[in-house]
């Protein structure tokens, strides 16, 4: 397929690498470091300025001394023989990940198995970092979602679909409103839920509320903040009902019979400058939007929250604001519990005058998501939190911050240890245990 730049040179387009229900995404033929997206069908009328300003306009990336784009922004358009526009020319995000992937457990498992507490902090603040970048570009991006972010394996985050971020241009002293036509119920602030989003001019605090939302579910394991566990008589109302009436589970008084959700960590968990702002986002935010934090009040948060961070015995990474690790509160709280319970059963239905069991020979119930792991338990919850065993670390020698055993490079500086390997993209010296470049992404 051959379509047209800017400047009337032909462009040709290699293997399709995605398609949605808008358009299809294209790998160029000679520069496999772009993308063309190519639309379906004739894009709106004013689709071709919109994108032309935001070409001739694009907001300051935070990552770009790093040779990574935090949003894929349109570098050039792309025309067909008629000179109609067809789509636009953006950079190529290799080896990421959906931010879906990234927050919820089990796919994170799977497609990103080494990534642990410290680097969802960080993807998180990153998130916040390409949010403030756009809002200081007088751009809001509206339908701020889990499925427009990707994440690559070092914890860096691109914005994606930015065809569809708001955007003002001005004609003289004229602005021109070109608004985000979409958005997902879920991440909608209260104030805009039902509206009809391509009326409406959106506002850098309703992306506030998004980003509270992913942020939240990001450091929550992958719960939302307004799922929550249901009291009350009848079926519940949906979670943009919840959203729109502040129904926060998390709140002293909700508002209906909620409560957290069922096997969901506690808030306390986060570091209390974290707490702080999700109660800011969630509750003052409500009724104040403007009070929402911005993504530089996330940001500091998060670094805060990031030097908090420590081991425990068992090598959870946990806030040290807490004075015992939750992973293993949890988990003993959890054994003990089956234990006692395996016990009552057993001597429910034992003979009489048998004796019980002398000893469970698992306290881990079939199936549970801790038989797998490695374990210290069973062993008394009351000793369990003596003196924390010797756990194995690795200091690195050029900015001697102690890493866990099992990181593959310095979560200080980035240096890579176990030998080092030159990425065949960017030549940075990648751990030659390492699956991909942690500077580009780039699998080894």
């Amino acid at each position: 397929m051959l379509v047209y730049n800017a400047k009337g040179q032909p462009v040709s387009l290699g293997a399709e690498v995605g398609r949605g229900g808008e358009a299809a995404i294209y790998k160029l033929a000679v520069q496999p470091a772009l993308l063309a997206k190519i639309y379906h069908r004739p894009p709106r009328p004013d689709y071709e300025l919109k994108l032309d300003w935001m070409r001739l306009n694009p907001p300051l990336d935070p990552t770009q001394a790093q040779g990574h784009a935090s949003i894929a922004w349109p570098n050039d358009l792309l025309f067909d023989v008629n000179q109609r526009l067809v789509g636009y020319v953006m950079v190529h995000v290799q080896n990421a990940v959906p931010l879906l992937q990234v927050f919820n457990p089990r796919l994170r498992a799977k497609t990103l198995p080494t990534f642990n507490r410290r680097y969802l902090h960080r993807a998180a603040r990153n998130l916040a970092s390409a949010l403030g970048a756009l809002h200081a570009g007088a751009y809001v991006i509206g339908d701020l979602n889990e499925s427009n972010i990707m994440v690559m394996p070092s914890a860096l985050v691109t914005v994606i679909d930015a065809d569809s971020i708001q955007v003002q241009r001005r004609v003289g002293a004229k602005p021109i409103l070109h608004p985000c036509p979409v958005g997902k119920p879920e991440y909608t602030p209260p104030e805009l839920q039902g509206k009809t989003f391509s009326e409406t001019a959106r506002q850098p605090e309703h992306d506030r509320f998004g980003l509270a939302v992913l942020i939240f579910q990001l450091l929550m394991e992958g719960n939302h903040p307004f799922r929550a566990q249901w009291l009350g008589q009848g079926d519940p109302p949906p979670i943009e009902d919840r959203i729109r009436d502040g129904h926060w589970p998390y709140a002293p008084h909700p508002g209906l019979p909620i409560a957290p959700p069922r096997g969901a960590p506690a808030l306390d968990t986060l570091h209390p400058e974290i707490v702080a702002l999700v109660r800011q986002a969630f509750v003052e935010g409500h009724s104040q939007p403007a009070r929402r934090p911005t993504p530089d009040e996330w940001e500091h948060a998060i670094i805060t929250a990031e030097k908090s961070l420590g081991l425990c015995g068992n090598n959870h990474i946990y806030s040290k604001h807490l004075r015992h690790c939750p992973v293993c509160v949890a988990r003993a709280t959890a054994e003990a519990a089956h234990a006692a319970k395996q016990k009552a059963g057993a001597q429910t239905t034992a003979p009489r005058g048998a004796p019980g069991p002398a000893a469970a020979k698992s306290t881990v119930p079939p199936g549970s998501p801790w038989r797998s792991a490695p374990w210290s338990l069973p062993r008394p919850l009351a000793t369990l939190f003596g003196p924390a065993s010797v756990v194995a670390t690795v200091t690195c020698r050029h900015c001697r911050r102690v890493n866990a055993a099992g990181e593959i490079y310095c979560q200080g500086c980035a240096w890579p240890f176990a030998g080092k390997q030159p990425c065949p993209r960017c030549h940075h010296g990648a751990p030659t245990n390492a699956h991909y470049c942690p500077k580009c992404g780039q699998r080894l």
